[in-house]
């Protein structure tokens, strides 16, 4: 397995009572992820299965690509050095970063 990561596009779970995941008025967020996983179809599920137990459901992932591959991009999200180091030190785990969260939706 490797680390990977991707961007992923967050929703509230429509069926989950009183949701302050995004705030008051979020209506969703975009999120940097990192994951131990076998392939990027592999992070993708990952991703899904650990945005369902935060009551969200992951609607995209883009620039899934292995993290040392996107940490030799020049505008990498400085976040993910730690995000990187944190996964080592908790191999078992799903990483987040920080929520953009957006109080706009095309979705009404």
């Amino acid at each position: 397995m490797e680390l990977w990561t991707g961007l992923a596009c967050l929703i509230a779970d429509p069926a989950c009572e009183d949701f302050r995941r995004f705030g008051d008025k979020g209506k969703g967020a975009w999120v940097n992820i990192v994951a131990w996983a076998d392939d990027a179809q592999h992070f993708r599920k990952i991703a899904g299965q650990r945005a369902r137990e935060l009551d969200c459901l992951l609607l995209e992932v883009d620039e899934t690509k292995l993290l040392e591959i996107r940490l030799e991009e020049p505008d990498y999200p400085e976040e993910l050095l730690d995000m990187r180091t944190t996964a080592f030190r908790q191999p078992d785990d799903t990483i987040f970063g920080t929520f953009h969260v957006w109080v706009q939706s095309d979705m009404n």
